[in-house]
């Protein structure tokens, strides 16, 4: 993952950071539950977002270092399913 890409990164979650500690502030502030439950929503989609995007970047260092191993690919797919 180059530079760019890692400080991106870095800025999804601390935005992902942000916006839990917001949800938990609406809990405390007993705000209604389906807006907690919409933003708990939105936190997961960032999540599975950045997850995407690391797992996309492992793919890329598998085909440039010409990985062709077929245990070492279902090991990456399998970690990133669970």
């Amino acid at each position: 993952m180059d530079n760019g890409q890692k400080k991106a990164l870095v800025t999804r979650f601390a935005k992902i950071e942000g916006h839990v500690r917001s949800i938990k502030n609406m809990t405390e502030d007993e705000r209604d539950l389906e807006t907690i439950m919409q933003q708990i929503a939105a936190v997961k989609k960032a999540m599975d977002a950045a997850a995407k995007l690391i797992y996309t970047e492992q793919m890329k260092e598998l085909i440039e270092q010409g990985e062709l191993d077929e245990t070492v690919i279902k090991k990456k797919i399998d970690s990133f399913i669970r």
